[in-house]
């Protein structure tokens, strides 16, 4: 198993031996913020198939944001340390119970922590994923987002609404207000889903510091220039760069289906083949 905290620890990493073929790729940065109040974790059941891929971004002031984040990776390892048969069965009703269980640990320990949660089940050939505030799941294919999860946000409903453009979401002066989370009053409601995967895909999960200032054909390109784990962490440090001296936490989950397929070799070899294809067609003229 495989967690992140703060940029300065090094994650444990307790996996099996490799039971799907994902390439997978993490990083943090805490930004200029004065705490890294975001987690990641990737998570897989002993002697199971199936891998768990979770961001959580932290909100309640200091301290409480980093413990409700904390505790979304604590209480998600425990669960596939000892998941319920339904995860096998019905793995939806897995993540929400998984989620709802989350929620409560938050409220038994603190009032006021709260925190975002993406997270996504891979089994089977399909990804099953769920969000509950403003940290996404994007699905690309070819270099095409096929989708992404939608934002429990103020500036989500004023896209929607067609009173701003999407590319204006992460400058807005309200991109930070959330209507749902984890922790609260409130239970949460989740959004959920399920994809089929193809060989080739990628999966990026993200909090709010990422996609703020990093374009979706920067993830799809450098991860394949580069693959998940350099990729991560040169579009992290990129959205840090961007996001200059008040920069937020950034953090960024890469899960590639593993491909063989000539389109997804990297851009220099592309280049390579174009050319040598090139000379050819113009010797046979």
């Amino acid at each position: 198993m495989t967690t992140g905290a703060t940029p300065s620890l090094q994650p444990s990493i307790e996996e099996s031996a490799p039971i799907m073929p994902w390439e997978k790729g993490a990083a943090s940065q805490q930004g200029g913020r004065h705490e890294q109040q975001d987690r990641w974790g990737l998570f897989q059941p002993h002697n199971r198939e199936g891998l768990l891929a979770i961001v959580a971004d932290g909100m309640g002031g200091h301290l409480e944001g980093a413990l409700g984040a904390q505790i979304v990776i604590d209480t998600a390892r425990d669960f596939i340390l000892h998941p319920p048969s339904s995860l096998e069965t019905d793995p939806p009703a897995a993540l929400n119970q998984l989620s709802q269980r989350i929620h409560t640990v938050i409220n038994n320990r603190s009032e006021t922590a709260r925190s975002t949660l993406v997270m996504v089940w891979l089994a089977g050939g399909r990804a099953y994923w769920l969000n509950i505030g403003d940290s996404r799941l994007y699905h690309f294919r070819g270099g095409r987002r096929l989708m992404r999860t939608r934002d429990h946000s103020v500036v989500q409903l004023l896209t929607d609404l067609g009173e701003i453009q999407e590319s204006e979401m992460g400058a807005h002066p309200a991109q930070n207000r959330l209507y749902r989370c984890l922790g609260g009053e409130e239970l949460p409601r989740a959004d959920q889903g399920d994809l089929v995967i193809q060989a080739g895909d990628l999966l990026a999960l993200c909090s709010d510091g990422v996609w703020e200032h990093v374009t979706e054909s920067e993830v799809w390109n450098t991860t394949l220039d580069h693959g998940s784990a350099a990729a991560a962490q040169r579009l992290v440090d990129t959205a840090v760069q961007r996001g200059g001296v008040e920069a937020d936490n950034a953090t960024l989950v890469l899960l590639r289906a593993a491909s063989d397929a000539a389109g997804d070799a990297p851009r220099w070899l592309r280049w390579l083949s174009a050319g040598f294809t090139s000379l050819l067609n113009r010797d046979r003229r």
